[in-house]
């Protein structure tokens, strides 16, 4: 018997013992994992496949998960938990699955070599520099998702993500570290990788901070990304609106006219790009903030009202032996993809170019003030004067929202909750200390 048909026969045989909303979620896959490190070089890999049945009524519901297949007969226990309401099937518009599905996982060899590469590209430039640890993980998977209402939907997925770690060859120097996620491995480009821990160790090694200045801020993708995860509680759920309203000023809006952010579960190219969610429901572009303006959060289908009753499924698993909840897949700062970095880097006057950030930071979204550790160049009429390290880029949030006055087009997305993703931006309205 196929997962499908099983899946189906276990549906059947819950909705006969009176249990009228059923849903059972199939997952198979496997993945490599490759390892530079204190241990030396490591490859292993796996196999797994998983199942969740959610089924309920009106009056209570039973969440059981397991290991290969579910089996027919159970056993099912009794349900004992919150009423549950599945979500009704609706058309799945079309979609394309990404030529890259049918490639095969990438082997040891090759991974190893990508790893060797980042460290000869950093080794390279700065002679005794080290790789401390180095992570490659790939896999690909099968979903299939089957309910009571309808929904019968399956759909495959890859992702591959990289964590490297490395530190510069002065004494006591700091280990600077980056974290990735594509498609597949073979679309880390180990050059671009190294010339960004270069960057940064050197920055780390030579930069200072001023003690106290402000002008024009000149913020790479890194620090957006950073912002929109400090947002998310604004992004995502019904409390969503109370915190936009707080932010917003006079004109009601809560940013800069070029401040539009999205969510869009079928990015093309993106690492969780699908054409359902994790109820089964259809994804497509949503828009959370346009020109400034909050427009609505992410919610989930019974959430939605009125006409956000065609709200695109936003329901995220993070296995199969978790339940759904509302979250992104892949979040961003809109681009402008006509504005090129160089051109809003020559626009600056007298400001700062902060590639990176040193650190998680602190963001207060109830007493709008933000602190995050950050580094890059000082910029006198366009050009780098001086290296930045160890500084603290200050304000409120709303000042960095509402002080957006250049977007550039090269988006880049980091691992989160979700894909994030940010282009460079050019912000006012801030402040560099040395201390927080």
């Amino acid at each position: 018997m196929t997962g499908e048909s099983l899946a189906r026969s276990v549906v059947d045989a819950l909705v006969g013992r009176g249990l009228r909303e059923v849903e059972v979620y199939l997952k198979s896959g496997r993945s490599r994992r490759f390892e530079i490190g204190p241990q030396g070089r490591v490859a292993t890999s796996s196999q797994e496949e998983g199942w969740a049945v959610r089924a309920g009524s009106d009056r209570a519901s039973l969440f059981v998960t397991g290991t290969g297949r579910p089996d027919l007969d159970g056993p099912w226990p009794e349900p004992d938990g919150q009423p549950l309401r599945l979500p009704p099937a609706v058309p799945v518009p079309p979609w394309r699955p990404p030529a890259d599905l049918e490639a095969p996982l990438s082997g040891e060899l090759e991974a190893i070599r990508l790893l060797e590469a980042i460290e000869m590209g950093v080794s390279g430039e700065l002679a005794g520099a080290r790789l401390l640890r180095g992570f490659l993980d790939e896999g690909s998977s099968e979903t299939s998702i089957l309910s009571s209402r309808g929904i019968e939907e399956t759909y495959r997925s890859r992702a591959a993500s990289l964590f490297v770690e490395m530190a510069g060859p002065w004494p006591g120097a700091e280990t600077v570290g980056i974290s990735m996620a594509r498609r597949e491995l073979r679309s880390f480009h180990a050059p671009t990788i190294a010339r960004r821990l270069v960057d940064r160790l050197l920055l780390q090694w030579k930069g200072e901070s001023p003690e106290r200045d402000r002008g024009e801020f000149l913020l790479g993708p890194a620090l957006g990304v950073r912002l929109l995860v400090a947002l998310l509680p604004l992004t995502v759920g019904g409390g969503s609106g109370e915190m936009a309203r707080a932010l917003r000023d006079r004109q009601g809006r809560v940013g800069s006219e070029l401040l539009t952010v999205k969510d869009d579960g079928r990015y093309r190219g993106g690492v969780l790009e699908a054409p359902v969610d994790g109820e089964g429901r259809p994804t497509r572009e949503s828009v959370v903030i346009r020109d400034g303006r909050f427009h609505r959060p992410l919610a989930s289908w019974n959430e939605a009202t009125g006409s956000d009753l065609e709200a695109p499924g936003c329901a995220r698993r993070a296995s199969w032996r978790d339940l759904p909840r509302v979250g992104p897949s892949h979040l961003f700062l809109a681009p402008a993809s006509e504005v090129r970095v160089a051109s809003l880097l020559t626009a600056v006057a007298r400001g700062y170019y902060l590639i990176d950030t040193q650190g998680s930071g602190h963001f207060d979204l109830e007493q709008d003030r933000f602190r995050l550790p950050v580094c890059g160049f000082a910029l006198r009429q366009g050009r780098a004067v001086a290296p930045v390290a160890r500084a603290w880029l200050t304000g409120s949030i709303s000042s960095w929202l509402r002080g957006i006055q250049g977007v550039a087009r090269d988006l880049e997305f980091e691992p989160w909750s979700g894909m994030i993703g940010s282009p460079t931006t050019l912000v006012t309205g801030l402040e560099l200390r040395r201390n927080p």
